[in-house]
């Protein structure tokens, strides 16, 4: 079993419930739209511990009849969980206290400032984008976050500095 997939699967059924619970709160015409991506991460959440669930339980009933195809996959992937690289642990817990840094800044620095500081520091760590890619992603997102939810449903994000 892979247990980072069920774990990241549980997690999501957890923030999904959360953002529901949080958008419920919300202006009737500026709930709408998270509440829905909250439902569709739930869903897909649950799927991905179903999956995983359902995984163990074959693997469990091919090894009891000795099937060495599956039993080979299931070993193979039971020791790439059972040997995670130190460093790739190192970097998701750079990234997750970079993302509580991000919440707690935000409303100092400002959603486009704060976001691109953010998400340039991520990528530095994980090194898997281009610099270019990057940017240009980058600037696509901070601009179509800006668009919808400032300008589509007017909600009060602080987008620059509170300084200036």
């Amino acid at each position: 079993m892979n247990v980072s997939r069920l774990l990241l699967g549980v997690f999501g059924i957890a923030l999904a419930g959360v953002f529901f619970f949080d958008a419920s709160q919300y202006p009737r015409a500026a709930a709408q739209m998270p509440m829905i991506y909250a439902v569709a991460v739930a869903l897909l959440s649950l799927a991905m511990v179903a999956s995983e669930l359902r995984f163990q339980r074959r693997a469990s009933a091919y090894r009891e009849t000795g099937t060495t195809k599956v039993h080979d996959a299931v070993a193979s992937d039971e020791a790439n969980d059972a040997s995670p690289a130190p460093r790739r642990w190192a970097a998701v817990a750079a990234i997750f206290l970079l993302a509580v840094a991000y919440v707690a800044v935000m409303t100092t620095l400002g959603y486009v400032l704060a976001t691109a500081l953010f998400m340039a520091l991520a990528l530095a760590i994980l090194r898997t984008v281009k610099w270019t890619f990057a940017l240009i992603g980058g600037a696509v997102l901070i601009g179509m976050v800006c668009l919808v939810f400032v300008q589509f449903l007017g909600l009060p994000i602080p987008l620059l500095p509170s300084f200036l």
